[in-house]
């Protein structure tokens, strides 16, 4: 498990809440371990559903906005609004303490072009689940590219398809498409909802309680009753 997916666990912040009305002092460091504990949940559910119901490899989205839905959350309550510098700080404090020269040993080389060049389309984080282990993905038009440094920095295993192209996806296209991946193996899905949680929380800085949408299909096309546009917050 990544230093800082370890570390910024343990870093109280304190932050407002609004419970029944009333606005109440809450530690963020509860409010993230239930959006962690939430993003992992979903991952866990992947194992059962690829090897047991679909017997084959399958995906999961964590969306900002869902299609006809242009607001989503994007407004701030008044509860948490002057919790958000303090979330961030909590994050940065962790980054500090928990960075060594290990993390800047491995820094890919990084494209020029095709990364995000504004903010009109949808942020995501799409996850891709095969027979012995699982992957997050971040197409370059989902970050700018002062972002991939930082998360470069902070976290541990990612790289360009371009560069290990032993973990490509049945049918993917290398040379087209050449998302920002790391690897997973089962049991790691808490490390990978941390290091989600760093990605959307600290990374694109939305507020803890966003309310995001999760999509989770077959790759064969499959039917299922899984989830297909679902709201978490």
């Amino acid at each position: 498990q990544d230093e800082f997916a370890r570390s910024f666990r343990i870093h109280p912040v304190i932050g407002t809440e609004e419970k029944k009305g009333e606005i109440v002092m809450v530690e963020y460091s509860e409010i993230l371990k239930r959006r962690i504990d939430q993003f992992s949940g979903y991952l866990k559910k992947m194992y059962h559903r690829g090897h047991n119901e679909v017997g084959g490899p399958c995906f999961l989205i964590f969306k900002e906005r869902w299609p006809n839905n242009t607001n989503g959350h994007d407004e701030l309550t008044a509860a948490v609004k002057p919790s958000l510098e303090l979330v961030l700080h909590g994050f940065e404090v962790a980054a500090k303490d928990s960075l060594t020269m290990d993390s800047f040993l491995s820094f890919p080389d990084l494209p020029e072009e095709g990364w995000r060049e504004d903010n009109s389309q949808s942020r995501f984080i799409q996850f891709s689940f095969e027979e012995k282990w699982f992957c997050m993905d971040m197409p370059l038009q989902t970050l700018f590219l002062p972002e991939a440094e930082q998360i470069l920095r902070s976290l541990k295993g990612f790289f360009f398809l371009r560069d290990r192209p032993e973990f490509t996806l049945f049918g993917e296209d290398v040379e087209g498409y050449d998302p920002f991946r790391k690897i997973y193996l089962y049991g790691d899905e808490q490390t990978a909802a941390e290091e989600m949680a760093f990605i959307f929380f600290h990374v694109w800085k939305f507020p803890v309680d966003w309310r995001f949408f999760v999509k989770a299909a077959a790759f064969s096309g499959k039917e299922t009753n899984w989830e297909w546009g679902t709201p978490i917050e």
